[in-house]
């Protein structure tokens, strides 16, 4: 299964690999993939909508949705 997640304040490259840090330790999350372009995540895996959202809720970003 594949999610893309639209993340609200990411500005740098830093800024994808914190995100792609916080969702890489979701349980359920096989790999991540950030564009700073279009400030979107692709995760693969099966991890539960929330804990995506919970786990950029200790960052400095958020999930504005999740498709």
């Amino acid at each position: 299964m594949t999610k893309t997640v639209a993340i609200k304040g990411m500005k740098c490259e830093g800024c994808t690999e914190n995100v792609a840090k916080a969702f890489n330790a979701v349980a359920g999350v096989d790999s991540v993939k950030v564009d700073l372009d279009s400030k979107q995540a692709v995760v693969t895996g099966d991890p539960k909508d929330q804990d995506l959202i919970d786990a950029l809720a200790e960052t400095h970003y958020s999930v504005e949705s999740i498709q």
